[in-house]
């Protein structure tokens, strides 16, 4: 059962607000969306109240680099995954994603990117699906060098003629990741920012130099620190800086993190932290062996992957092959390993993957923002799930009482 989307109060977790944990508070949505926080005191007589059980409220999970989950990704339209992935979504508290397409042949990379429009909002109106604002191409556009488990096959230069292609579905786009030290890289920046869609840097073998020259045209965000990408590296008596040294030292770069404890060991992931607080964000990365017990093997593309050990990798081992966690479960990690306070730590799956997607109505509890939420329990695991001020868990039933609690 959920509650009708209406004018009511949400009280009894403690609310997390981007600095701070507001105790004695109530959220009152109005219809899908949020009206005010405000102590329980200030609470208008005449609003109905929904009791929670839970620590914390929290903004909906908003996952930004994402290929699938429990068995499917998103490029496999053949398996109708937008509701099958985003059933599994919505019950880890996850309710804004981009579905993530790895290089792969651009008339497949077409075909997904249409499937997933079509399927997106009906899913979501029928509460069987997170919201799917677009879909984040990751490629075709890499370096060889730096393409870890992407398909080497499928990569090319965005001066082969593929780049008009694949922007007659510039709708369905919300983000392409690609490589500014190639040929084209610096034009197809322009292309995507006078489209609409963010430009990311990923899987690339450049200099800070390259870097720099598509952030001067609106390239904005940086994809998975410190995998995928090069380091210094010396010309002569000189050390050129690479990507991680340039992403690390940038100003205004939004970068992601695989938390999942597995890319990257506590060091790493602190170094990023303390370079990058405010404008990192998680990312689950996740495949469809998110879910899947290990030894299970899964497919992205034309390429078969296993889990081992809690993580995605190639099958002979020698590369990472995506995560197999969600960032529901990465929550708790970043608050453990980086020390990070939980309003910190729930910005990282929420306020900054938005504002790093140019989401301006998520990704916090305030007013006229989406009533997209989330409560999780005292080991900030999920409990339940709201989407647009519906409550999407079995025990969220209403009741009538009304006013301050």
């Amino acid at each position: 059962m959920s509650v009708p989307a209406s004018r009511y109060a949400v009280v009894g977790p403690e609310i997390v607000v981007e600095d701070a944990i507001l105790s004695q508070h109530a959220l009152l949505i109005n219809g899908a969306e949020i009206a005010a926080v405000l102590p329980h005191a200030q609470l208008p007589s005449d609003v109905p109240v929904q009791h929670v059980a839970g620590a914390y409220l929290i903004p909906g999970l908003v996952d930004i680099h994402i290929h699938g989950a429990a068995g499917i990704g998103y490029d496999q339209i053949e398996k109708d995954p937008v509701p099958h992935i985003g059933a599994h979504l919505l019950d880890n508290g996850i309710t804004t994603v981009l579905p993530t397409l790895a290089s792969a042949p651009v008339p497949h990379l077409t075909a997904a990117l249409e499937h997933i429009a079509a399927r997106a909002s009906d899913a979501v109106q029928n509460h069987e699906s997170p919201r799917i604002p677009g879909t984040h191409l990751e490629g075709p556009y890499f370096s060889p060098a730096q393409a870890g488990a992407q398909d080497l096959a499928a990569l090319h230069e965005p001066t082969k003629g593929s780049v008009a292609e694949i922007l007659e579905h510039r709708d369905a786009i919300a983000m392409m990741s690609f490589a500014p030290e190639l040929p084209g890289a610096v034009g197809l920046t322009k292309r995507l920012v006078e489209a609409g869609i963010i430009a990311a840097a990923g899987h690339t073998d450049g200099t800070a130099a390259d870097l720099a020259a598509c952030q001067e045209v609106g390239l904005s965000h940086v994809i998975h620190i410190f995998s995928g990408q090069s380091t210094t590296r010396r010309e002569g008596a000189w050390r050129v800086p690479g990507m991680l040294e340039a992403t690390l030292a940038s100003d205004d770069l939004t970068v992601e993190i695989i938390a999942d404890g597995k890319h990257l060991p506590p060091e790493l992931m602190k170094i990023a932290d303390r370079a990058l607080r405010g404008r990192l964000c998680a990312v689950s990365d996740a495949t469809s062996g998110a879910g899947l017990p290990d030894g299970a093997q899964y497919q992205m593309g034309d390429l078969s992957y296993k889990v081992e050990d809690g993580v995605g990798m190639t099958l002979d081992g020698a590369s990472f092959g995506g995560s197999t966690t969600l960032i529901s479960q990465m929550l708790p990690l970043l608050h453990r390993v980086l020390g990070l306070s939980i309003p910190q730590a729930v910005a990282m799956v929420t306020a900054i993957p938005a504002r790093a997607a140019r989401l301006k109505k998520l990704g916090t509890l305030e007013a006229g923002k989406l009533a997209d939420l989330c409560v999780l329990d005292a080991n900030l695991e999920p409990l339940a799930v709201a989407l647009g001020g519906e409550w999407l868990t079995p025990n969220m039933a209403p009741n009538n009482e009304k006013g301050a609690s």
